[in-house]
């Protein structure tokens, strides 16, 4: 098995449902809820689930999110978009603030 940490930098890694899992520590069911969730999205290879390094980041912050602070899945989901979109926003802001 791959180990995830060590291929944190290659942005064109993907990993399997069960290598997540696995690594991360998590039941499959908790991972199938985060998809169904739409926290993340699998790519579909050859009849296979696969994550790549954004969802892997994605999971890997639910997950501490989720156990760490006890966030159920609905707060999980809303807290990531809510961070997503304030990354937007500071990339729109630094844009703006080169003009």
């Amino acid at each position: 098995m791959k180990n995830i940490t060590t291929v944190v930098f290659d942005e064109d890694a993907t990993y399997t449902l069960v290598e997540v899992s696995e690594e991360l520590n998590i039941s499959a069911e908790l991972l199938n809820e985060m998809q169904e969730y739409g926290l993340f999205e699998v790519i579909d290879e050859r009849h296979e689930a696969l994550i790549d390094q954004e969802s892997l980041r994605k999971i890997e912050s639910a997950c501490r999110l989720h156990q760490d602070l006890g966030v159920n899945l609905p707060g999980v989901v809303l807290a990531l978009e809510l961070l997503d979109e304030i990354e937007d926003l500071r990339q729109q802001l630094a844009i703006l603030e080169r003009k």
